[in-house]
Order: structure tokens, then sequence, then C-alpha cells
């Protein structure tokens, strides 16, 4: 998934070439904590919160000529998965509010055209 020079997927019958612009490979984050917050029947158990562990990250800006994909996937490949954003900006700001990742974390990929 992540780590390809450009990514060819299908959409809507036809092929869109995915940029890789922007790289941070592991990067820590703790994850977990989360209290139980749906409904529960009067005298139910209540739920343990979910157990907090490290995990470490890569992650991708990615465009795919109508916007930008941060893309994430976990070392271990357990945890993953994309947000779309109609900016670069966007996509830089919720990786920092989700991850915690700084501007100058991320490095540049040099692509051949």
């Amino acid at each position: 998934m992540l780590y390809a020079r450009a990514r060819l997927i299908r959409a809507l019958g036809c092929f869109v070439v995915m940029k890789i612009l922007k790289r941070i490979t592991r990067h820590k984050v703790r994850i977990g904590g989360t209290q139980h917050s749906g409904w529960l029947p009067e005298g139910a158990v209540h739920p343990l919160p979910t157990p907090v562990r490290e995990v470490s990250f890569n992650l991708e800006i990615q465009f795919d000529g109508f916007g930008y994909l941060l893309c994430y996937v976990s070392q271990e490949g357990d945890l993953y998965g994309d947000t779309w954003h109609g900016s670069f900006d966007q996509a830089v700001a919720v990786a920092a509010e989700d991850f915690g990742v700084r501007p100058s974390q991320w490095r540049s990929v040099d692509l051949p055209e």
C-alpha cells in the first residue's frame, strides 16, 4: 500500500495516478485508554477502557489529481486508513491533530516524473 512509487487505483472506470508528496516513517503515537461512551442497560457491567499502547505509524500525503490523501499504516500493519482533504495544508493539519505530527517532520519524496 504505502511506499509504492505511484499507485494505480481503479475509480469510476478510469485509472488515477497517486503521487506521493510527503512521508514520515516510524512516528510513535500512544493510542487507547478510551472509556466506553455508548448506552448500556441499567445494571450492566461497564467495559474496561481499551488498553494503552505505543504504535509506530508510517504516514504519507498523496495527491490524486483532485485532492490530498493522508494515508497511515502501523508498522505491524494492523491499523491503517486514509482521509481525503481539499488542500495540502488541511492534510498536514489533520496529521498534526490526529497523530501529533510537527510540520518539520515531513520529508519530501523525490519521484521521477
